[in-house]
């Protein structure tokens, strides 16, 4: 049995208003009933989380939290007491996150960014010091390895992120292309491991990963503008970002490819296609789903291609293909 994490129990007896399940060692868990279901008999399995009250006993719930045992997340602060912070994880006890742990004041309503530990007394609790939990360097992670991001710390150099709920890493503020909230949960990649070990972050991929569904999204793009954008290699950085999310100089690489293909025009101030009768169908289709009495041609310039970013493709293409890579080993 581990305190913290959702595991298969056995059911040992069953009660008017519990089942004690087997948590090993001689060690008994109590499950409420209205928590299982009705057919549940000795002998049977039964997928619980196990946490402890008040006394340190363990309890099971088949309720699932919103973050386990050495996980992070960004959670609501519901109560500030002489103990501490209470957080909501999803279950009926709150998560206490004393003051000795907390790395601000805490305020009821506001959200933040913690760890999962058990602590000295072997009592489940949260941190928001992560830096105090987890380690700033690491060697086994590899450039462009893709990874989960939890962004909980705003520094003068960028964000800071939580990765794979092991270790910290940094996204520089010049790289940052989109939108990010402190407490969001991001897919991202290992940019670089420095000389010291620390974690260089990117939210993109590989340029060469990017490319492709960049060019294409720079298409559907313009299809759905009547073949105009107007934005083209002289443009800012910022009014690139606000409509495809990436950087300038991957932005002008993806149209010198366009341009070489022959499927762009490149003019001072923006782009157009190639092929204007290009833009007729693909456009009157993306509009016909915009909704009842939306006429064609309606799109705004700052919309996003597709409702998502370039990228977003490019991670679905590039994990299929790393899927496909392990069949064939196989």
């Amino acid at each position: 049995m581990q305190i913290g994490h959702t595991q298969e129990l056995t059911v040992l007896e069953r009660n008017r208003n519990i089942l004690l399940l087997d948590g090993g060692d001689g060690i008994t868990v109590p499950l409420p009933v209205d928590e299982a279901d009705a057919s549940l008999e000795p002998g049977d399995k039964v997928t619980v989380f196990i946490f402890v009250d008040a006394s340190g006993k363990p309890l099971a719930t088949t309720r699932k939290p919103l973050v386990e045992r050495d996980q992070c997340a960004s959670l609501k602060v519901v109560d500030v007491t002489n103990a501490g912070a209470f957080l909501d994880w999803g279950l009926t006890k709150n998560l206490l996150l004393p003051f000795a742990e907390q790395r601000r004041p805490l305020e009821i309503g506001r959200h933040e960014s913690v760890l999962v530990y058990l602590d000295k007394s072997g009592r489940l609790a949260a941190s928001s010091r992560l830096d105090h939990h987890l380690p700033e360097v690491a060697d086994d992670f590899r450039p462009w390895q893709e990874v989960s991001l939890l962004i909980f710390q705003r520094t003068d150099l960028g964000l800071k992120a939580v990765v794979d709920n092991r270790a910290l890493g940094l996204l520089y503020k010049d790289e940052i292309f989109q939108d990010i909230r402190v407490g969001e949960a991001h897919q991202g990649y290992i940019k670089r491991l420095r000389h010291d070990g620390r974690i260089d972050l990117s939210l993109q991929p590989l340029s060469k990963e990017l490319q492709p569904e960049l060019s294409d999204a720079i298409v559907t793009y313009l299809q759905a503008h009547d073949g105009v954008c107007e934005l083209s290699d002289k443009s800012s950085p910022e009014a690139i970002q606000a409509i495809f999310k990436v950087s300038k100089k991957n932005f002008k690489k993806a149209l010198s490819t366009l341009y070489r293909e022959r499927r762009i025009v490149i003019h001072p101030e923006h782009i157009e296609l190639a092929d204007p009768a290009a833009a007729a169908a693909p456009a009157a289709a993306s509009d016909s789903g915009s909704g009842p009495g939306s006429a064609p041609g309606t799109r705004k310039q700052n919309d996003a291609p597709g409702g998502k970013s370039p990228w977003d493709n490019a991670k679905s293409r590039h994990a299929s293909g790393k899927r496909s890579d392990n069949k064939d080993r196989h």
